[in-house]
């Protein structure tokens, strides 16, 4: 077997780069270490997506229920700052849209499941640079030999690991949880976030589910107010909290799921012929929900470039391609990065001063017509991120 891109890791990002390039007439085949199932019909973790993600997934035929956010609360539950955005602003019909994780990559997995290779893990690649590919030998002992090696396999990335790339990693000291909840609000399309001592809380509206649930919630939380309590005990003993600052009950409906939170990335994206995309090569915190959407504009700037080399030649320049990639995605997303640490630090801080000059931007932002425009183009995914 000889495809063009060999994808290690059957997730979001993975799948969509191959029916991204299946679409455009590239073989390529995904190696996934877990078994070949259904995902879970019980729907808990949700995505955001703006609407550049969004219309990437139209163009491959992904449809699957959403529920469109057109306006997005933000404000200082410890003081009078706010800022709220508007799809209308920007002359859009939505800001955003949520998805269920498990309905996205259930549709995924589906249209690319017969070029996968399913309870498999890539163990070594051996690049030959003068026959241009590499051969990659697989846990099942067969080998492949292929131009590109996308590693699209998490934060904790195999092929990152085999290929010696450097990473650098820090973390939030936070844990995020989520759980899916039903309350009544004013306005179905309408998203809060709320940063507090209590930690970070949005709530978001969901797509149509068995449950009847409304709302998604993901609630960010100093691992130190966690010391004492269980995670299901400090939901339970401070959501009154966030009841009260929206003015409506809030009651839960599914599990509650949690993760610790850290930061991410690689000094460098590519080293051959190899590449990291998405989560692979670098990973944010949750607070703006563009985490999903990085990996979606990392995912289209590589098959971008793979597409337009595979056009003009049948002899593929890997490592001119993979660097012309490395340099549209590497410093962007190094810059939220940055932006989203800089936000959990500003937001988190207890001191009465910074408090004070947060909550002047806030509502400073919110009066600056040019700043808000810009803030909102970013999140509906206008500026190409």
């Amino acid at each position: 077997m000889n495809p063009i891109v060999t994808i290690s890791g059957g997730g979001i990002i993975g799948n969509y780069i191959s029916s991204r390039l299946k679409k455009n007439n590239i073989e390529s085949v995904i190696v996934e270490k877990s078994k070949n199932q259904k995902l879970s019909r019980e729907n808990i973790r949700t995505l955001t997506l703006n609407s550049f993600s969004k219309k990437l997934l139209d163009d491959i035929g992904i449809k699957i229920p959403f529920a469109p956010i057109k306006e997005i609360s933000v404000f200082d539950g410890d003081g009078s700052g706010s800022i709220h955005f508007s799809s209308k602003e920007i002359n859009e019909e939505n800001l955003s849209y949520v998805v269920f994780f498990n309905d996205l990559q259930q549709k995924l997995q589906d249209q690319d499941e017969h070029q996968t290779f399913f309870e498999n893990q890539i163990e070594d690649i051996i690049q030959d640079n003068e026959k241009n590919y590499s051969e990659i030998k697989l846990s099942s002992k067969d080998t492949i030999k292929t131009k590109f090696v996308a590693g699209c396999d998490g934060r904790n990335s195999n092929v990152a690991k085999i290929a010696e790339l450097n990473e650098k990693k820090s973390s939030y000291n936070q844990t995020a949880i989520t759980f899916t909840a039903s309350c009544e609000t004013k306005d179905a399309y309408l998203a809060h976030q709320i940063f507090s001592e209590k930690g970070i809380f949005a709530i978001m509206p969901l797509p149509q589910n068995d449950k009847k649930s409304t709302h998604t919630i993901v609630w960010s939380v100093e691992n130190n107010n966690l010391l004492d309590t269980s995670i299901e005990d400090y939901v339970n003993d401070n959501i009154a909290y966030f009841e009260q600052k929206l003015s409506t009950l809030i009651r839960i409906d599914s599990a509650i799921l949690s993760f610790e939170l850290f930061s991410h990335h690689f000094e460098n994206y590519i080293s051959g012929n190899v590449v990291l995309v998405g989560d692979a090569a670098h990973s944010i915190h949750p607070l703006a929900g563009q985490g999903i959407n990085l990996g979606f504009a990392d995912a289209d700037a590589l098959c971008e470039e793979i597409i337009s080399s595979y056009e003009k030649s049948m002899h593929i320049d890997q490592t001119l391609t993979l660097k012309r990639y490395e340099i549209r995605r590497k410093n962007m997303n190094l810059l939220m990065l940055k932006s989203m640490d800089f936000f959990v630090n500003l937001f988190g801080s207890k001191n009465l001063y910074v408090k004070l000059l947060r909550n002047l931007g806030l509502s400073g932002v919110n009066k600056t017509e040019f700043l808000k425009k810009f803030f909102i183009n970013h999140a509906a995914g206008k500026n190409k991120i």
